[in-house]
Order: structure tokens, then sequence, then C-alpha cells
């Protein structure tokens, strides 16, 4: 609610510094304390904008339990979804919602692969994502992972690329035929045959 807008006065009576200058502002000063008050406890059911001691018993609540190292925004946001987390545990789909609410979008989630045992889950991760979290992602495959599922971290480095890489090939091949009317042909019949490769290959 913006009170400065709703006490605005006329331009003739909103002289600065003026008497009943003053007492608009003590009014907004007052009015926008009654408002935080009453909106104190509304805030409170949130876990993004409640106090942190009640968050702590919102996660007692929830069975998440507080990492080390990690920040109040990461502990507030698991607080916050820890129904969906728990709704979506072991799916793919479940997974991928998890990982974009706590700030990792970029994962890729493999399963039943050829070369390892069934049971083996594959995350493909960022390698910053995962040096920088790596206790949290830990954390989320203990309480969120299936139970007979194995999980393997796979990481991925992502770099700048300085140059693209151009391909350039070009093969040739070149033959010459005459035809004589000589009874003694020198050169006899011939065949020509010409092949021309030339391609480039730009990745932009």
């Amino acid at each position: 609610m913006n009170w400065e807008t709703m006490t605005r006065l006329p331009y003739w009576l909103a002289r600065p510094a003026s008497e009943l200058d003053k007492l608009r502002k003590g009014t907004v000063r007052f009015w926008s304390r009654v408002s935080d008050l009453l909106a104190w406890p509304a805030r409170q059911l949130d876990p993004m904008t409640a106090e942190l001691a009640l968050v702590h018993l919102l996660a007692w609540e929830r069975d998440i339990t507080p990492l080390a190292n990690e920040s109040e925004q990461t502990y507030r946001i698991r607080v916050k979804y820890a129904l969906q987390f728990a709704k979506g545990a072991g799916s793919t789909a479940g997974w991928h919602f998890m990982f974009e609410k706590l700030g990792t979008p970029w994962i890729t989630i493999d399963e039943r692969l050829g070369e390892v045992d069934w049971d083996v889950v594959s995350l493909q991760l960022l390698d910053s994502d995962l040096a920088e979290r790596h206790q949290l992602i830990g954390n989320l495959c203990r309480q969120y992972g299936r139970t007979t599922r194995r999980y393997q971290y796979v990481t991925i480095a992502s770099m700048p690329l300085v140059a693209p890489p151009t391909e350039f090939e070009h093969e040739s091949l070149t033959g010459i035929a005459r035809l004589s009317d000589n009874l003694i042909p020198k050169l006899g019949l011939a065949t020509m045959d010409h092949e021309s490769h030339f391609s480039i290959a730009n990745r932009n």
C-alpha cells in the first residue's frame, strides 16, 4: 500500500515543511506501522518471509534439517517446498522441479543405463554446481531418492569457445583422352574422369 500516493495533498496545500505537511507525514508513519503489525501474523505462515525462529519450527514439522554452510535462502526454499519435494521424490519431473526451485535448473537424469547396473541413476550436473553444492545435492539424494536406487554424479564443464571448428576439404582428379584415326594409334582409346569436392563448414 502506497501511503504517499493516498495522502498526496493538492498543490496549493502541499508546501514543504508546513504544519499540514508535517501532519501528513506523521499520519503516514503511524498507519505504516499499524499495517505492518496487522500483516505480521500472515507473513509468519510463509517460510520465505517468516522470522528465522519460526522457520526452524516449520522445518522440524516438515522433516527438514539445516545443513552446514547452507545459505538462508536455500534453507527457506527447502522448508517452503518440502511437501512438493516429497510428493515428487524419485520421479524425473519431481527432480527437475526440485533442482529448479533450488537454483540448479541444468540437470539431466538417466536411468537403466546399459553399461552399469540396473539400479544406478546418473545425475548429470554442471561441474560448478556440484563443486559449490555437493553437500546439498548429497542430502537431496538421501532424502528424496528412491530406496532401491544408487545415484552417481556425472559432471559437465562449460567452457567458452574461442575458435569455432571449421572444415576445409578439396579433392580433384582430371583425365584427358584423345581419339586418333591413325591405323596404328599411339594413344589409343582412353576414358576421361573428373571428380571434385569442395566444402566449407562453419559453426556459428
